[in-house]
């Protein structure tokens, strides 16, 4: 009787100790109406129940119900452009970049019924692929480069006036950043930026004053071509991060397609175990107990649990951005012809 005691807490113990691995990396896609078929690109997640997005057609969609419902509004005048980069600060007041110009930045202060024209610029080869603030004043966007240096823009009254940066490293021939995702750019309360690059080199351009003055170091990432590089940056903080990536049009190739750090980037090291495919978006997940990154693309995504140095594949569901609810273990991604789902991270 106490073997067979002994054996089944023993059993127990196993069943339950099984259960909670697999059940450590479930996800919940919920599918969300939207209204619209514009290749959504560009998405910020203020809380569980006011999200932005943006994409195609000069879309620019709001939620203030987690979802259920959406205003979607067509800037007058920009039907033509993409806006790929957004930030919101609540209900109310948000900011797109588009990659066409002259007119490239727009502000809402009324929930997108109208807005305003804050960055406009005639230099020709203009293609803006983030826009990240630090907080309520302290915003970067970043062009692709003019005359060798990526056009890198910052703002320090909440996005009204803006002014171009000059001490920035110069970029090496074929180097550029990817409007995949938004999120190409990181820009934290503390002042430290990151921006990361692809094509033809793959690097981290890296600040520590709010983005007036940068560096540059190298990643074992993979390059070497218009279409692969890094696509996206996320700190947890002032030291510890992870960049995904890869090539875009060759998604199954997925050697050095993820890298981590540990001292605020300026060295950084290949993941041991990589995620499944090519990825476009990258973010750190995590509530009062239990912390994740998700990495996802158009091919489906991956989780790790241990700060970027290994990938799980979870799901072949595939969106080109995620944004995670501010302390929850959920978020919102976002993709083509007008995709928007809720994801909930369940058993962690």
């Amino acid at each position: 009787m106490k073997n067979l005691l002994i054996a089944l807490i023993l059993f127990s113990f196993l069943v339950s100790s099984c259960t909670n691995k697999n059940t450590q990396h479930k996800l919940k896609f919920s599918k969300i109406e939207t209204k619209t078929d514009a290749s959504l690109r560009g998405l910020f997640v203020v809380d569980e129940n006011i999200v932005w997005a943006s994409g195609s057609k000069g879309i620019v969609l709001v939620s203030k119900d987690g979802g259920e419902n959406w205003n979607v509004n067509q800037i007058h005048g920009a039907e033509e452009n993409d806006f790929r980069s957004i930030y919101a600060w609540d209900e109310n007041r948000a900011m797109v970049f588009g990659v066409a110009g002259p007119q490239f930045g727009f502000l809402t202060e009324d929930g997108g019924e109208n807005w305003e024209v804050v960055f406009q610029d005639s230099t020709e080869g203009l293609f803006f692929n983030s826009l990240k603030f630090a907080d309520v004043k302290n915003g970067l966007a970043v062009s692709d480069p003019i005359d060798g240096k990526f056009f890198v823009i910052r703002t320090e009254d909440g996005g009204k006036k803006w002014e171009r940066v000059s001490d920035i490293p110069n970029v090496v021939e074929g180097e550029a950043n990817f409007a995949a995702s938004n999120t190409c750019i990181e820009f934290l309360p503390s002042g430290k930026a990151w921006i990361a690059s692809g094509g033809f080199a793959a690097r981290v351009f890296y600040s520590n004053d709010f983005g007036k003055s940068w560096e540059v170091s190298k990643t074992p990432m993979v390059s070497g071509q218009a279409s692969s590089g890094i696509f996206s940056i996320s700190f947890k903080n002032d030291l510890e991060g992870v960049i995904v990536g890869g090539t875009y049009d060759k998604a199954e190739l997925n050697q050095n397609i993820a890298s981590f750090t540990e001292d605020g980037g300026k060295t950084w090291q290949i993941s041991e175990t990589m995620p499944n495919e090519y990825r476009s978006c990258v973010q750190f997940v995590s509530n009062e107990k239990n912390e994740l990154l998700f990495a996802i693309g158009k091919t489906g995504c991956d989780i790790s649990t241990d700060k970027g140095k290994n990938w799980k594949f979870i799901s072949e569901n595939g969106y080109y951005t995620f944004k995670a609810v501010p302390g929850k273990l959920a978020g919102f991604v976002a993709g083509n012809n007008g995709n928007i789902a809720k994801v909930e991270f369940k058993g962690n």
